[in-house]
């Protein structure tokens, strides 16, 4: 899911320049209303000298005003403040869950409704168990009544047949009943992707090759579709000059990666 970024506001994230500023333009426009010589209001003067602490708390304080705003949202909150957004809507962190996937855990709660779609239900009561990092829900895969979870682990990998075959036990007891559940280890979606490079820098081919793995993994994380096109703009990175002889899995065409399936990418870069 796209992170959504935090709002810009302007009015909580002003300088103590710019607070000074504001306040010494008042006094002077005070000043010449009644009449009186404006202030001296330079660095070094007892002016300055007394206002300008005065600006950096105010500064300080609209950081601490613009924070505990953020810490309201379940979007941007972070720490002990998500942790309460987790209790209040019964979603616990797991042991040594990352902050962003118990964040989606939280929010997919929030947007959901407790029986309204066996899918969604059955996702989420996986989500909660420990060691759980993914899971998505296949219905009417063998038949009418049945549905099918393909579980990962914390790291994104399939989780075991063991750990799958003991998730199903714990699920047994809210399993809907007529429902054909059973649970799988995710599949495996092999990825190759076979380019030749031209570097500015030979040397720095391992680095080039571990940032450009990366950002492929990055881009195919929960999609179905891979298209060859948008995956070969990922190559450019700093220190690539150009590339060719571009491959997907042999060949050049967009690919399908089944909603089941755990994307394993294998670069192999030529020079």
């Amino acid at each position: 899911m796209e992170t959504l970024e935090k709002p810009q506001m302007p009015i909580l994230q002003e300088s103590p320049d710019h607070i000074y500023q504001r306040i010494a333009n008042r006094a002077i426009d005070y000043a010449r209303e009644n009449g009186q010589s404006p202030p001296a209001t330079e660095e070094g003067e007892i002016f300055y000298d007394f206002w300008y602490p005065l600006a950096k708390e105010i500064s300080e304080q609209q950081q601490l005003s613009q924070y505990s705003l953020l810490q309201a949202f379940v979007v941007w909150s972070d720490g002990e403040f998500l942790d309460a957004h987790g209790y209040a809507e019964g979603v616990d962190r797991k042991e040594g869950e990352e902050t962003e996937a118990y964040r989606q855990r939280i929010l997919h709660k929030k947007r959901t409704e407790e029986g309204s779609g066996r899918a969604e239900d059955y996702i989420r009561w996986a989500l909660e168990v420990e060691g759980v990092g993914g899971a998505v829900a296949i219905e009417h895969e063998r038949h009418d009544v049945s549905i099918d979870l393909y579980l990962t682990d914390l790291k994104g990998q399939p989780v075991t047949l063991e750990f799958a075959s003991l998730l199903q036990n714990q699920l047994e007891p809210k399993r809907i009943a007529g429902h054909d559940l059973k649970c799988f280890p995710a599949e495996i979606f092999n990825l190759n992707v076979r380019v030749k490079l031209q570097l500015d820098d030979v040397s720095k081919r391992s680095e080039i090759t571990s940032l450009i793995t990366n950002r492929i993994q990055e881009y195919i994380k929960g999609s179905t579709c891979i298209v060859y096109h948008l995956l070969g703009a990922l190559f450019w990175v700093d220190g690539v000059k150009d590339y060719s002889n571009y491959t997907l899995n042999d060949g050049t065409e967009n690919l399908s990666k089944p909603i089941k399936a755990v994307p394993c990418v294998h670069l192999v870069v030529e020079l």
